[in-house]
């Protein structure tokens, strides 16, 4: 009657260990590994050649369904979206110790909850958000573009002048609404 009884209790413990092992497995499919990358760091992976003006930290994945990247080297525009093992705090340290020794000037910095740092370099810009991850970690976004001030001469800014002239400013007075169908 022992003997029964355990054995019972083996079964369902048999197939929960494959289903966590496979739950498990199915959350890791829609990222990519990035190579660790610091300033001045003689072990840094060229891997990854897409990103190669941000820091990357040690162990970061990359999600790649969240994640748009346009151009490569240090001429891209887009979207990067990382996991990091590193608690929010320490990703927010870890950018900005790291993004000056990169070559971008800090510009605006706002830590809390969700962290957000804006930087420039050159005629680019970019932001970088940092919240605590839903399950473990840190979430980190960066997002670099043009800088709103300037228009690179590869994109057409006339007869080699690189300004921009800012959109005319809304109307004023009556302002009309309606919903959208």
């Amino acid at each position: 009657m022992v003997f029964s009884t355990f054995a019972a209790m083996k079964s369902p413990i048999r197939l929960a260990v494959p289903l966590m092992a496979a739950l498990f497995l199915a959350g890791c499919g829609t990222s990519t590994s990035l190579p660790q990358t610091q300033a001045g760091d003689p072990q840094q992976q060229i891997d990854f050649a897409l990103l190669t003006d941000i820091p990357i930290p040690s162990g970061a994945t990359m999600d790649n369904e969240r994640s748009l990247i346009l151009g490569d080297k240090d001429r891209w525009t887009g979207r990067v979206v990382m996991k990091l093992w590193k608690t929010a705090p320490e990703a927010t340290a870890f950018y900005q110790q790291q993004m000056p020794a990169f070559g971008w000037e800090p510009i605006m910095a706002a830590t809390s909850g969700i962290s957000v740092m804006t930087y420039v370099r050159a005629e680019r810009a970019a932001t970088v958000q940092v919240e605590t991850g839903s399950m473990w970690g840190s979430t980190v976004r960066v997002t670099v573009a043009p800088r709103a001030n300037t228009v690179p001469s590869s994109m057409g800014g006339g007869m080699g002048g690189n300004t921009y002239s800012a959109p005319a400013p809304a109307p004023s007075g009556n302002v009309r609404s309606q919903p959208l169908r």
